[in-house]
């Protein structure tokens, strides 16, 4: 309970630091209606990229982590891609969450804080970077922290407090090091797949 409350904290002062970031570099803006609509559409995609995994693809030992994030990630990508603007990657990541507890188990804050540290994490490195996955560098760079974060974050504070599972040692650094090449993996295939939909969004929208 303590260690899980303590990242309630870490993740309340993170998202204070990367409002306050955002706010000296003036880069809060507004979305327009378009905008809002894509990304309430990737909130919907990011739920489907994790359907095979759900369906069967879950049971295959050992490597859950790695097929999870690749679909995750680059849809992920793409919608952050389609809409560079702060506050993207928390409202895609955090209505992805909740669309998928509303479907599944129904709605449980507890998860809440997993969700709002992925993107608070993205936000701050593209504030950092001042780069919203323009280059193929820095889309890499947040597939790999994404892996990195949720994965830490899910086995040493949310699975323990609400599943009451605790791993092994051994068994979070399999599966961490799969998320984190996994999410580099889906990075990368997510800024290529983001090109051309890119320039069709410019044009036409989604």
């Amino acid at each position: 309970m303590s260690a899980y409350a303590g990242s309630l904290i870490f993740v309340f002062i993170l998202g204070g630091i990367v409002f306050y970031g955002a706010m000296k570099q003036r880069i809060i803006q507004g979305f327009s209606l378009q905008e809002i609509v894509t990304i309430a559409l990737f909130c919907s995609l990011l739920y489907i990229a994790t359907l095979p995994f759900k369906f069967g693809l879950s049971r295959i030992p050992f490597i859950q982590a790695f097929i999870f994030s690749i679909p995750f990630t680059a849809v992920l990508v793409v919608g952050i891609r389609l809409v560079p603007k702060c506050g993207t990657a928390t409202f895609i990541i955090f209505g992805n969450s909740l669309l998928s507890q509303i479907i599944s188990r129904g709605i449980n804050p507890l998860w809440w804080p997993y969700a709002l540290l992925a993107g608070f994490v993205l936000e701050l490195y593209f504030m950092i970077s001042r780069n919203y996955l323009e280059t193929r560098m820095n889309a890499l760079g947040a597939g790999l922290l994404r892996g990195f974060t949720v994965y830490i974050y899910f086995y040493f504070f949310s699975a323990p407090f609400i599943w009451h599972l605790h791993y092994a040692f051994w068994y979070v650094c399999v599966q961490t090091i799969q998320g984190i090449a996994g999410s580099g993996i889906g990075a990368l295939i997510g800024f290529a797949v983001s090109r051309p939909i890119r320039n069709a969004y410019r044009h036409g929208g989604v």
